[in-house]
């Protein structure tokens, strides 16, 4: 191994736990998690010898409205599709009394959040830094497990279930993996999975329950992120994805 590759090692090891760290302490520094991950990866990425973190694929040009109205489209049907089958075989969506302004307000502005500075970090960061080291394939594959298993927050109010998590835990990984390949069908990226990421919570949090906060019916089958239901939603939104990113590039 060479001295550029134990860099490399160094520099993804201590971005991954930097980023843990940023997460475990998220409950406590609230807004302020994704300003810390904001520089953590500008730090990084100057590190590196970079100018900007544009370069991990944020780039604003005319492929930019294409992608994000694909990532949302795909994200918009795989949703509807899961709320859908809850609806037609006795799931259990959010009561439309509840899906008030101020509910939506919150999930958007959390959704943008989210979906930016998470994606800019495990995508544009920790995967492509993956890929350096291990090729693309396994590296789709260990950056979506890391990414599955951040979202550890869920599990204590999910009461340790192991069967519930197990499911939640595959539905995340197999999410990382649908976020990683649009990022390298549109070319390398962000903007399709952003936006992916971003309609995906906004339709999960408003039409769904926020299970585990609070009782659901069988959320083993139909409740989204934690139901086997939404490995359908995530296989079509992945068939969408492919099917116009290729058209679209293409076309250009």
């Amino acid at each position: 191994m060479t001295n550029d590759q134990h860099l490399q090692w160094l520099r993804l090891i201590l971005f991954m736990t930097a980023i843990l760290l940023i997460f475990l302490s998220a409950p406590f520094v609230n807004i302020f998690v994704f300003l810390f991950m904001y520089i953590l990866t500008w730090a990084f990425v100057k590190w590196e010898g970079g100018d900007s973190i544009v370069e991990l694929g944020l780039d604003f040009d005319n492929r930019f409205f294409p992608h994000i109205t694909i990532g949302a489209i795909a994200a918009a049907i795989s949703a509807i599709l899961v709320a859908t089958i809850a609806f037609f075989f006795g799931g259990q969506l959010r009561p439309f009394n509840e899906i008030t302004s101020d509910l939506i307000f919150a999930v958007i502005t959390n959704a943008v959040l989210f979906s930016f500075f998470e994606e800019l970090t495990q995508r544009g960061y920790i995967l492509t830094r993956m890929e350096n080291l291990f090729g693309r394939g396994l590296a789709i594959f260990l950056s979506s497990l890391y990414f599955s298993l951040l979202h550890f927050s869920w599990w204590e109010p999910a009461g340790f279930n192991i069967a519930l998590i197990t499911i939640f835990s595959i539905n995340m990984l197999l999410g990382g993996v649908v976020l990683s390949l649009s990022y390298y069908w549109s070319g390398r990226r962000l903007w399709t999975p952003i936006s992916f990421h971003f309609m995906w919570n906004v339709l999960a949090y408003i039409m769904f329950p926020s299970f585990p906060q609070v009782s659901v019916v069988q959320p083993e089958i139909f409740q989204i992120e934690w139901g086997i239901t939404t490995i359908i939603g995530f296989l079509v939104g992945l068939s969408i994805l492919w099917t116009f990113l290729t058209s679209e590039k293409n076309r250009g």
